[in-house]
C-alpha cells in the first residue's frame, strides 16, 4: 500500500525518484498497490494545495488521479479502524493495509515509520524500491 504523500511525490518528483519508480512499477503491473476512496481523496486534496497547483494544472491533476484509480486495486474504505498511531487521521492507512493483506505500507510519514511492531510494517519508498529490485 502506498500512502497519499508518496503518490503525490511520485506525480511531481523526478522520474527516477523512488516514489516515481514505485508508481511506474504499479503502472507496469510489476507491483500491486491498493487504495480506497479516502486515500484517493487525500491525493486530490494534496493536488489542490498551492505547491502542486503551481506545478500541475487542474486538468493534469484530474488525469493523474484517474490514472491512479485505474492502476491500483480499489477497495472500500476500511470498515473498522483501530486507534494505533499518534495521528488518528492515519489509522485508516493501517486498517486499509491490513484488510488488503498488504506486505507493507510505503510511507514517508515518521509516525508510521517509527511505530515499532506495526503490522504490516511501514517502509520508505527507497526501501520499497530496493526490496522490489527497482534500484
Amino acid at each position: 500500500m502506498i500512502d497519499p504523500n508518496v503518490l503525490l511525490s511520485a506525480l511531481r518528483g523526478p522520474p527516477h525518484s523512488p516514489p516515481a519508480l514505485l508508481l511506474a512499477a504499479v503502472r507496469a503491473e510489476e507491483v500491486e498497490a491498493v487504495a480506497c476512496p479516502k486515500l484517493v481523496a487525500e491525493v486530490v486534496r494534496g493536488l489542490e494545495k498551492p505547491y502542486f497547483r503551481e506545478r500541475i494544472d487542474e486538468d493534469e491533476a484530474r488525469k493523474s488521479v484517474a490514472r491512479i484509480e485505474r492502476i491500483v486495486a480499489m477497495v472500500d474504505d476500511p470498515a473498522e479502524i483501530e486507534a494505533i498511531l499518534r495521528d488518528p487521521a492515519d489509522d485508516y492507512l493501517v486498517a486499509l493495509a491490513r484488510e488488503a493483506d498488504a506486505e507493507a505500507i510505503v510511507s514517508g510519514d515518521r509516525d508510521l515509520l517509527d511505530h515499532g511492531g506495526l503490522e504490516p510494517r511501514a517502509i520508505n519508498a527507497r526501501e520499497a524500491c530496493e526490496l522490489l529490485g527497482l534500484i
